[in-house]
């Protein structure tokens, strides 16, 4: 199972890296086939495709090859900011780019915030999920008022509570990758 783990932020001195790099490390150390995908890197403009992505008729380069990136994926973690009582405009772009590539795959989200630690982000990203036809998955991992967790070098500190959850989170993620590629070929033939 390929599980590819998605940035939602592009910001100059992001934290969103830092969950997103760690929970890539604990993937990896527990043997899960994993990718981070840093939206800053992909380079998206706004959205500007002349057909919706639900027809699948990409025109643009940069949709074709952020198509082929999540195509590849059995499972997806979106690890987001929380704005103004939702997720980051740069992960909606991002999502909004495609479709296909994201049915009847499981999702799950990390989040990070204020007081709620995100999870209003997450609220509105299960509604796009669903709307996508992924498979969302209950569990998540928030991470309110980071910032008071910060060492000087300004290095979030993850508890042993936060590895647990990310590690289910994993385990969810790639059992239900499992379950629907096989659901996948089956809808294929």
């Amino acid at each position: 199972m390929h599980i590819k783990i998605i940035t939602g932020s592009v910001r100059p001195g992001r934290f969103n890296i830092q969950p997103a790099e760690w929970l890539l490390d604990v993937a990896k150390e527990k043997g899960i086939q994993a990718e981070l995908v840093d939206v800053e890197k992909l380079d998206l403009p706004l959205y500007n495709e002349s057909i919706p992505a639900s027809q699948g008729q990409y025109e643009l380069e940069h949709t074709k090859k952020w198509a082929e990136v999540a195509g590849e994926a059995d499972g997806f973690i979106f690890v987001t900011p929380e704005y103004n009582h939702s997720y980051s405009p740069v992960l909606k772009n991002a999502i909004d780019y495609l479709y296909a590539e994201w049915n009847h795959k499981p999702v799950s989200f990390v989040s990070y915030g204020s007081a709620a630690g995100g999870a209003r982000a997450v609220e509105h990203l299960r509604g796009i999920a669903g709307e996508l036809r992924m498979y969302d998955l209950r569990e998540q991992l928030l991470l309110p008022n980071y910032w008071e967790r910060l060492n000087e070098k300004g290095e979030y500190q993850f508890s042993d509570a936060e590895r647990a959850q990310a590690e289910k989170i994993l385990d969810d993620t790639v059992f239900w990758a499992e379950q629907m590629k096989e659901a996948r070929e089956k809808m294929d033939k």
